[in-house]
């Protein structure tokens, strides 16, 4: 029973690790990271290629996906009545080695750090915060995330190697099986590094640029807030600009009514004094003849 709690762990846990989150959000927006700086698919790749958004988002999904198979394989081995911290380390170590070679991958994959950290964060949270708290804090600094990341995870083998030793005293076989589940991790980052440790002893090693990407991050920030801010304005200059064309409609439209009124009144008015005139000027025909007519009277008498 116990071998058959372990291939599951095991299996289920390396396949969970095959998940390669920075692929599948670099495919996402339309590139492989793969074929970009380092070519390495993991976090601080994300960050130099991508910005310090993606790479955190990495950061945190890689981390996820060792947390969860070490907390399957905490309870599992917990309820089935084996070594609980067994289980842990059992399945956090079958997910960073399902990162570092996945199989639907052609075994290409990460360094595994993201993804021990993870399992680390199941281990020991609060250890985990202060280590990862002071790799923020160099990588920001002096730029060389491959040095936070070998000091992190060396560390937090050291400390949870230490505290295996305070609670395993007396069960020397769990502390050597937990012992060497941590070895294995520490050591597979390590050769995961061995590239980067060689360029950093010829000053050749890639920089994590965190200063450059916050202030890229920032500076887009800004840039977006300032188009929100123009597209605001420009949306409400523009309903201004119907209103008051709509306005000016109107007041044009009652113009050329009352105009159109005024007109009217001006042509009936010039008809009626037309009329009158021409009333005026038969009335001064007709007395004019008149006129005529008594003086050819008058001559015949």
């Amino acid at each position: 029973m116990a071998v058959l709690e372990y291939f599951l762990l095991i299996l289920g846990s390396y396949f969970i690790g095959n998940i390669s989150w920075a692929r599948i959000i670099s495919k996402k927006h339309n590139g492989d990271i793969t074929k970009n700086g380092s070519g390495n698919p993991g976090t601080m790749n994300m960050l130099r290629t991508y910005g310090v958004g993606l790479g955190f988002v990495t950061l945190i999904l890689d981390a996820i996906k060792g947390a969860l198979p070490a907390m399957a394989g905490f309870f599992l081995f917990k309820y089935t009545g084996l070594n609980a911290d067994i289980g842990l380390y059992v399945g956090g170590l079958s997910a960073v080695v399902g990162h570092m070679f996945p199989v639907i991958y052609k075994f290409k994959g990460g360094k595994g750090v993201a993804t021990s950290l993870g399992v680390f964060m199941v281990a020991n949270p609060l250890w985990l915060l202060i280590a990862f708290v002071g790799g923020f804090i160099y990588v920001w600094f002096f730029d060389y995330g491959s040095v936070a990341s070998l000091v992190i995870i060396s560390f937090m083998s050291i400390i949870q190697g230490y505290q295996n030793n305070l609670t395993y005293s007396e069960d020397l076989n769990t502390l050597l099986v937990l012992n060497l589940l941590i070895f294995a991790i520490f050591v597979l980052v390590w050769i995961a590094h061995r590239k980067n440790i060689v360029r950093l002893l010829v000053g050749k090693e890639n920089k994590a640029n965190l200063q450059k990407s916050f202030k890229n991050k920032l500076s887009k920030q800004k840039k977006e807030e300032a188009k929100t801010e123009y597209q605001e304005q420009k949306s409400e200059l523009k309903q201004e600009y119907k209103k008051l064309k709509a306005e000016y409609r109107k007041d044009v439209k009652a113009k050329k009514k009352e105009l159109k009124k005024q007109f009217k009144e001006i042509k009936s008015s010039l008809k009626q004094t037309n009329s009158d005139l021409l009333a005026t000027e038969l009335q001064n025909e007709f007395e004019e003849d008149d006129e005529e007519e008594f003086d050819e009277s008058n001559t015949n008498i």
